[in-house]
């Protein structure tokens, strides 16, 4: 009985004590986006650099870091999305050009001299892998025109040789 009565009094004073006002978020705080940082990814990312390889630079915010704030931060997504990402496809689809222009190295001497056929495949898988990932970032601009063009007019008869009444 003693302990029924310790319960029930433990339950009252439970609640009885006021809750404070709660943060009904769990986990850390998200922390407000700094400046520079935003800038220097912006710059980073419309040069054709991607977000993880400026995450692994030394003193820089984690890869969760900066999406967070990109969550957090409209003008920051914005700017990211619309400006620096679009300059980036446009600075790989240079460096893309650039790896096919390059000439590649003559190995041999004399009558023996042609061209490196290992690094000619290599700069072109090199090439065709920024592109198929451009095409598929920014289909409306670096993807394939697929053209179908198709009409729903069909006209269908039936004849059950039923005659009707």
């Amino acid at each position: 009985m003693a302990t029924l009565h310790k319960s029930a009094a433990m339950k009252k004073e439970l609640a009885i004590q006021p809750v404070g006002k709660q943060s009904t978020k769990i986990g850390r705080p998200v922390s407000k986006p700094d400046p520079v940082i935003v800038e220097q990814v912006l710059e980073h990312v419309a040069h054709g650099g991607t977000l993880r390889a400026f995450c692994r630079q030394k003193g820089m915010p984690s890869y969760r870091t900066l999406y967070r704030w990109l969550d957090k931060d409209e003008s920051f997504l914005s700017r990211f999305t619309y400006v620096s990402r679009f300059l980036g496809a446009r600075a790989i689809a240079e460096e893309a050009l650039a790896l096919v222009d390059t000439p590649p190295p003559i190995i041999g001497e004399g009558d023996n001299a042609r061209m490196d056929n290992a690094h000619v495949n290599w700069m072109r898988s090199r090439s065709d892998l920024r592109l198929k990932l451009l095409s598929k970032w920014f289909p409306q601009e670096y993807g394939d025109k697929v053209g179908i063009d198709a009409k729903g007019d069909i006209n269908l008869t039936i004849s059950t040789g039923v005659p009707q009444t």
